[in-house]
């Protein structure tokens, strides 16, 4: 099928145009993408897994060894608080849920001020875990969630033409608002723009 290959990797070269455009714009968020049930791995900066986190924020995760595993590196709440990061994502099934109150992590700057956020997953990780295109979702959300003014499009519109692209699927706005639930400002999850 190559026509619609080439749709694809079309579509995949403008999206990585777009927001690597935007990447380029901002000032980047200091940032941690954490993962694990203790919520004490990080995805290192220089690993393959950060490729997004790098282009699109300023990872503070920075360790002598970044793992290529996906789980990353495994950290200390010290190291944490230390890094002190103005957001932090969390992968899907760590602890994103119980952060808001566990006193070990209010003194993060992320948690006090409520900017922390779970990874969508649907069909899988957003952000890549396993890699895969859905890293063009991932870059999408992310410009979105961390710079809306420079990312000036439609995350929902977005996510819909990807989802008609590689699963040849009808996302719905009910559809859309359960993938993004912890993942995005309220605005943003449950209105797309008119």
């Amino acid at each position: 099928m190559p026509d619609e290959a080439e749709a694809l990797a079309a579509y995949c070269d403008e999206t990585y145009a777009k927001i690597t455009e935007i990447a380029g714009s901002v000032e980047k968020a200091n940032l941690l993408y954490i993962t694990g049930d203790k919520g004490l791995n990080v995805i290192a900066r220089g690993s393959y897994h950060a490729e997004i986190i790098d282009l699109l924020s300023n990872n503070l995760a920075v360790v002598d060894n970044p793992s290529s595993k996906g789980t990353g590196n495994e950290v200390d709440m010290e190291q944490i608080m230390l890094w002190d990061p103005d957001v932090i994502l969390f992968a899907p099934d760590s602890i994103y849920a119980s952060v808001g109150g566990d006193p070990l992590w209010q003194d993060v700057a992320a948690i006090k001020n409520g900017t922390y956020y779970e990874v969508p997953m649907g069909p899988y990780n957003w952000m890549g875990f396993p890699p895969s295109v859905q890293r063009i979702l991932g870059m999408l959300w992310m410009a979105k969630l961390l710079y809306p003014a420079a990312a000036d499009y439609d995350l929902f519109t977005e996510v819909q033409t990807y989802f008609k692209l590689f699963y040849h699927c009808e996302l719905t706005e009910a559809d859309y608002s359960a993938l993004v639930a912890n993942s995005i400002g309220a605005r943003e999850a449950l209105a797309p723009a008119a």
